[in-house]
């Protein structure tokens, strides 16, 4: 299996991040913020705490699946406060 490389990685992580940057700002700052996390975490872990390119794809996959979750997060999960989907609302 062909690992990306750096550059790839870079590619795509800026991608997401200007996507998420349009929708909501906070959300891009937490996904910055949480993929610089944990990449310093799988970094020191790795034989090879230099190898960059395998520690930064693994915190974007890392967090890409966080964001999946949180996105498809069944209706009972939802955080007080938010709103439940239209479907979900009973009609009065």
């Amino acid at each position: 299996m062909k690992h990306p490389t750096l550059e790839e990685t870079d590619a795509a992580i800026a991608r997401t991040q200007d996507r998420l940057a349009a929708r909501n700002a906070v959300l891009a700052r937490w996904f910055s913020d949480t993929i610089a996390v944990m990449e310093a975490k799988i970094a020191s872990r790795l034989d090879d705490p230099g190898d960059r390119a395998q520690a930064r794809t693994a915190a974007f996959l890392f967090v890409k699946r966080l964001l999946h979750q949180w996105a498809t997060r069944p209706v009972h999960e939802v955080a007080p406060g938010d709103s439940p989907p239209k479907e979900s609302r009973r009609l009065k």
